[in-house]
């Protein structure tokens, strides 16, 4: 009689599961065609965009009735999608962006961090942009405007500095001892790291914490799925799934890197 009573409650829950994903509220977000493992484009038509900020956004407004259709454009039209009313939000933004002027912000959900990385064995001491003036150093495109003025003005003055396009890339230089120092975002260089072949990445690692990290927020048209959103990311960070989902994607090898504790002082 127990085990009839459990399968019964068993198939009662698959069907109210069951019932409520037929009747998920549908959105539209247009989201950046930025890097991994922040966005993961797709490599056919068949599979979902991932990546840990569309995973966040996805369980954070799943869990509140809304199944989201991510919209993957250049990111400068993203913003474009959400003026003309295309979308019904666009991801990864901050409130002075003029095309989502009189958005409905949602609470900052995503930070990228980028740091100055050197081998450990060299032992450098790195603990501002200064100390970078005299280094070979290898930083993603546009990193000369992004970073700052401090940053811009002391590689317009370094002949050892350049930017390439792929981070991959960037990171294979770099534990191959062709530059002294890279520029790149935290969970962008562990990401890559689990993916690289034949590369000693055995090597330890210093990340010099110089630069600001930079937070975004979502733009919403309408001020109830900002607020269903804001609930759906405090429970997903209260439950410890946020730091999971995050983990996911950037902690599948042994950490070989230790953090620079003069730095930032």
């Amino acid at each position: 009689m127990m085990t009839k009573r459990l399968i019964m409650g068993y198939l009662t829950i698959s069907l109210w599961l069951g019932h409520c994903c037929a009747f998920c509220l549908p959105l539209q977000l247009s989201v950046g065609l930025t890097v991994s493992p922040y966005v993961v484009t797709p490599q056919n038509p068949n599979e979902k965009i991932s990546g840990f900020e569309v995973d966040i956004v996805r369980e954070s407004l799943g869990q509140k009735g809304y199944e989201v259709q991510f919209i993957l454009q250049p990111l400068k039209r993203t913003k474009l999608s959400f003026k003309e009313k295309k979308v019904d939000g666009v991801l990864t933004v901050k409130k002075h962006y003029p095309q989502v002027k009189g958005a409905f912000f949602s609470h900052d959900y995503i930070t990228y961090h980028n740091f100055a990385l050197t081998l450990a064995c060299n032992n450098f001491k790195i603990n501002s942009v200064k100390d970078l003036a005299e280094k070979e150093i290898i930083a993603f495109q546009q990193a000369k405007f992004a970073l700052g003025k401090e940053f811009q003005a002391m590689v317009t003055e370094n002949p050892g500095y350049k930017e390439i396009a792929s981070q991959k890339s960037q990171i294979g230089m770099f534990y191959h001892k062709r530059t002294e120092v890279i520029i790149i975002d935290d969970c962008i260089f562990k990401y890559y790291k689990i993916k690289l072949k034949n590369i000693p990445t055995h090597r330890a690692v210093t990340f010099h914490d110089i630069f600001k990290p930079s937070s975004y927020k979502i733009a919403f048209r309408e001020k109830g799925i900002r607020n269903a959103f804001n609930e759906g990311l405090k429970e997903l960070k209260n439950s410890g799934r946020y730091l999971h989902i995050i983990q996911s994607y950037t902690e599948h090898h042994p950490p070989a890197e230790k953090r620079n504790p003069f730095a930032g002082n």
